[in-house]
């Protein structure tokens, strides 16, 4: 279950289904990988949903080491926090800026 999102286009696409600052073209995926965030129950299931390698499961590191990523389309990505069952500070963009 998601917990908390951050960042505006994180926002505009869970509010609205789009943002103004995120590929149109990109919204179905991105929203169906937020979709499963927030239905999986545990970790393992996402790692079920994440299993096609386009998605790029991994945990990432430096200032980000505990957070996760998940590949829209490079080089966007949702980035999140995993702690007992919630998925955290869920964000949509490119962590590489």
């Amino acid at each position: 279950m998601i917990k908390s999102v951050t960042g505006k286009i994180t926002k505009d696409l869970v509010q609205k289904g789009a943002s103004k600052r995120f590929p149109n073209r990109l919204n179905k995926r991105a929203i169906f990988l937020l979709m499963a965030l927030s239905d999986v129950n545990t970790f393992d299931d996402l790692k079920q949903i994440c299993e096609p390698p386009s998605l790029k499961l991994h945990k990432l590191k430096g200032n980000l080491k505990e957070f996760w990523s998940i590949t829209i389309e490079k080089p966007w990505c949702i980035i999140f926090r995993y702690e007992k069952g919630e998925f955290l500070d869920v964000e949509v963009g490119d962590y590489h800026d």
